[in-house]
């Protein structure tokens, strides 16, 4: 090493710098693209943050290689734990192939120069946010803020299709992988269309302004080229769409490739013309075909060694409620028949949907689907309306009967989609169960909702009834077999008593919720929180023992006051003990057998006359919770919200 480290100064003085290094794939600027990366690898498929692939640098039986980009620069990750340079190896690369010499700068463009920009624009032509070409090859995205000012990101941005405008209006489409091509296409007399990022980036949302039309796609050559294009016509199977897929073109890499080798644009339309007319129609029994490669086990099971479970990295909880709901799984909303279970649910979806925050906890915001299942189309529309909803909000709404087959359906609507948020209410009109006492046919029929959670990220709601008898456990609140309580990951648990409505969370993952009171506004629909059950209780008891005591007009034992004071015998002793701390009631006695607490009403501190409960300061604190607001409203107020259960029996 020290020999090395005398003759390298020598060396450069003699024969000056070495020739800068460049990767097989030349000088930094023309790094390895992470389809040609992608290329090299087997059974790939997108995912939602990239790719998924085997690992080449151990005996892969599970895909387990993470390939992703990010600002242009391509990220490995084995969750086996191979290191970045044993995956590079084993392909016959180094990390000089993908970044060249040095790291990227410029966010992975070097010295890149803008050649195109593409206009991603709402169904009027108003541009949403743009997708910028370099040269060399490379993408990046932008927005305006608000001051005009090109923002490189796309955050709080509504994402729709390429040249949606002209695909709404179009009859014929096609599909391609990157704009360049929809250009191409354009030229040719095509409406074309795709969506930002490239393979693998298609969302289920974009699928509903092709509906009912003709569409063909067309692939790009490569291995995740094919499974983006698959995965697109997948998402429009089953909308009343033709679909046809041309898996190569001839030759080329792409469209724009296979237009590059043919002499004129009357050439390159008759030969797409004609290799569209040759591509037969996809049914669902050919998407059907299209599975993921089948566990190296033929009995189904994927087993790994415990060693390489525990290398893999720890996951952080995504919540779409923070703390409360977290994505990848399922909840329950559980409450007596007409308490509110709708209310609270349309709440939390529209917040959900602008990712607002939702009684007092973000939300993560995102696409919603609503099944109201058995009300009218008028009562939900109103309830919406007086929400505040514009109509904007990335909510779709199915009002009407399910489907024969229910569960299945939702299932493969959620594939589909891939929405933030699913909300089933109520759940019984969706799942055909013809013994909701038996847990394992429960079970049996709503197991796939856990499945279809976990497989997409998607939190699945469902809304169910309590039981009419109060249960000391809450998971056995829920109507029917236990089996309603054991599927949620959260249960959440609406009440009422005689004078507010609560709210309760019991949780598997997450931060429970303790018996919170809820607050309704009639006129928005909006609901809100107030204190705690015992806070409530305590100070409504506060003010009817202050009523008792000014009626008596002389002093009263705690037994007389427990007494006379409708409520539990232990809020009531709080609220004495409180209402003695604040001064407002005078305790006399020695607490003693034949000379027991007494109390009287302290007139000089008094914040109520007698018989009004209206307070004399000046100036009237609010000492109790506003209970009006708690109270279960009138008929003409529309009711929501939860069942009498005895304290302690949630």
């Amino acid at each position: 090493m020290a020999a090395k480290l005398l003759c390298e100064p020598v060396a450069r003085a003699a024969l000056g710098e070495p020739a800068q290094r460049r990767g097989r794939f030349g000088k930094r600027e023309d790094a390895m693209t992470v389809r040609e990366l992608l290329a090299r690898l087997d059974h790939v498929r997108p995912v939602k943050d990239g790719w998924i692939a085997r690992c080449p640098s151990h005996d892969d039986r599970n895909p387990s290689l993470s390939v992703s980009e990010r600002d242009g620069r391509i990220l490995l990750h084995c969750h086996a734990g191979c290191e970045t340079g044993a995956i590079l190896a084993a392909l016959g690369l180094t990390m000089a192939d993908l970044f060249g010499d040095s790291k990227p700068s410029n966010n992975g463009v070097g010295e890149s120069r803008i050649v195109a920009t593409y206009d991603y624009t709402d169904e009027t032509g108003k541009v949403l946010y743009q997708v910028v070409r370099y040269e060399p090859k490379g993408f990046r995205q932008r927005r305006r803020n608000g001051n005009g000012e090109w923002v490189w990101n796309v955050s709080g941005v509504r994402h729709v299709p390429f040249n949606l405008p002209a695909v709404i209006k179009a009859q014929s489409v096609i599909v391609c992988e990157g704009e360049k091509d929809c250009l191409t296409a354009a030229k040719l007399g095509f409406v074309a269309t795709c969506n930002a990022g490239g393979a693998g980036k298609w969302q289920g949302e974009y699928s509903k302004f092709l509906r009912g039309k003709r569409v063909a796609i067309i692939a790009d050559a490569d291995p995740p080229g094919l499974a983006h294009a698959r995965d697109v016509a997948r998402s429009l199977i089953g909308l009343g769409t033709s679909v046809k897929l041309i898996e190569a073109l001839p030759e080329a890499k792409d469209l724009t490739e296979f237009c590059e080798k043919l002499p004129d644009d009357a050439t390159r339309k008759k030969l797409l013309l004609a290799a569209i007319a040759d591509t037969p129609e996809l049914t669902p029994a050919d998407v059907a075909k299209w599975q993921p490669d089948k566990p190296a086990n033929a009995n189904g099971f994927t087993l790994i060694p415990l060693g390489e479970l525990l290398k893999k990295p720890d996951v952080p909880l995504e919540y779409v409620w923070d703390g409360r709901l977290v994505a990848g799984t399922v909840s329950g909303v559980f409450a007596k028949p007409k308490v509110g279970k709708g209310t609270l649910a349309r709440n939390f979806a529209l917040a959900l949907s602008r990712g607002e925050e939702f009684l007092g906890l973000p939300t993560k915001q995102g696409k919603c689907i609503y099944l109201a299942l058995e009300e009218r189309e008028q009562d939900v529309k109103a309830d919406f309306r007086a929400m505040g909803a514009d109509g904007t909000e990335p909510i779709d709404v199915h009002v009407a009967a399910a489907p024969p087959e229910g569960i299945r359906a939702l299932c493969e609507l959620v594939l589909e989609h891939k929405p933030r948020l699913v909300v089933i209410d109520p759940i019984i009109r969706l799942a055909r169960i013809k013994d909701e006492k038996a847990y394992g046919e429960t079970y049996a029929v709503l197991g796939p909702l856990i499945d279809a959670a976990r497989q997409t990220g998607t939190h699945i709601m469902f809304l169910h009834h309590s039981s009419k008898a109060p249960k000391a456990d809450p998971t056995d609140s829920p109507l029917g077999s236990t089996a309603l309580g054991a599927i949620p990951a959260t249960l959440i648990y609406l009440k009422r008593a005689e004078r507010y409505r609560t709210i309760q969370t019991v949780q598997r993952l997450g931060e429970e919720m303790p018996e919170t009171v809820l607050q309704f506004d009639p006129d928005t629909k909006r609901l809100s929180t107030g204190g705690t059950r015992e806070e409530a209780e305590t100070e409504t008891l506060s003010g009817d023992i202050l009523d008792f005591l000014k009626a008596a007009g002389e002093p009263k034992t705690e037994p007389e006051i427990t007494e006379a004071v409708e409520g539990k015998t232990k809020f009531v002793r709080r609220a004495l003990r409180q209402l003695v701390e604040q001064g407002k009631v005078f305790r006399d006695g020695c607490g003693k057998r034949g000379d027991p607490y007494r109390y009287h009403f302290s007139f000089s501190c008094s914040q109520h006359i007698a018989g009004t409960r209206e307070q004399e300061t000046e100036k009237p604190a609010q000492t109790r919770m506003d209970i009006e607001r708690n109270l279960v409203p009138t008929s003409e107020q529309k009711p929501i919200l939860v069942p009498d259960i005895e304290e302690g029996q949630i």
